[in-house]
Formats: C-alpha cells, structure tokens, sequence
C-alpha cells in the first residue's frame, strides 16, 4: 500500500461487517454493492469478511475500484477505494465487440476459480455477443453479480455434471 493509500484509508472509509451473513450461510454480495452505490465522493469501503473474497476484487476492478488486503488474526480487511481522477474502467473498451461467441471451460477447476474466469471474461462480451461456459454445475451464485454488473445468464443442463451457462449484456 503506498503512502497516498494509507492517507486515503484514514477517516474516509465506510465500514462493512458481513462476518456474521457470511457465517448465517448469506451471500453477503448484495450488501457490498448497496454499500458501494451509497459511498459519497473521496469515500471508499472497508469490507471486513472471514475469508478473503477474491472473485470480488475482479468485480470492484470492474466497477473502478482498487483494493488493499490485510489478515489479522483470521480477520480479513479489503479496504476498497477508487484512485482520484482515474476514470472508471468500461466493461467493453473498444466498444466494437460485434456479435460472437467466446466459450470458455471451467469444469474440473476448484472455487472460486470457475466465478474468477468467468468474471474475468465479462469485459469482452459486447452487446449482442454470447460467453458460452461449460460449467460442472449451475453456478447461482454467479448470478446476483452478474445482474449488478450489467449482464444475464441461462443455464442448460446437458448431462448430470455438465451445464451450458449463457452470459449476455442486458439491453
């Protein structure tokens, strides 16, 4: 963390405790982003978790944040902050992305990497373009971060252990 980031830290972050929704068996992701849409301007968010939620920080990138992460004691603190006068990453930076199909295959991979692969393709998926993912299961946990990010998915079950997810920009 660079010494700019340790001033930003002091007095402008927002604190969210989602150990205990974690614990109860929630996904704690609609809180976060409820969180993050109420930041006022310079704020950032300290989320405390007891595991560190990596497929978030892909999500938050997304989104124009940056990230810190500290374990203290089996404690996590990411501090979620946006760098000043950064302009938020676009979800499609060419905006040309034309009407295709990316597949990706994450069967046989252990969570959280199926959620990390996939999240980390969004930005390639254009209007009118499909990610086609092969996937060992439905993945309906994906789907709340899907909705917050812009996106949609169907899921086909094809055999037991083999699902076609379909991830599409809305609109």
């Amino acid at each position: 963390m660079t010494a700019t980031q340790k001033d930003f830290l002091k007095g402008k972050m927002v604190d969210l405790d989602v150990r205990q929704e974690v614990e109860s068996g929630s996904d704690p992701f609609k809180s976060i982003m409820t969180a993050i849409s109420n930041l006022k301007e310079g704020e950032g968010l300290h989320l405390i978790n007891i595991f560190e939620p990596i497929p978030l920080y892909t999500v938050m990138k997304m989104k124009g944040f940056d990230h810190s992460t500290e374990c203290t004691d089996g404690v996590w603190h990411i501090y979620f902050f946006k760098e000043t006068g950064a302009p938020a990453p676009q979800a499609d930076p060419s905006g040309s992305a034309g009407p295709r199909t990316i597949e990706i295959d994450v069967r046989g991979l252990e969570p959280p990497e199926p959620m990390v692969r996939i999240i980390e393709t969004l930005p390639q998926v254009g209007q009118g373009s499909v990610l086609l993912v092969h996937h060992h299961r439905e993945p309906v946990m994906l789907y709340d971060k899907l909705e917050h990010l812009g996106y949609e998915a169907a899921a086909e079950k094809v055999s037991e252990g083999y699902y076609k997810v379909r991830i599409t920009r809305k609109g």
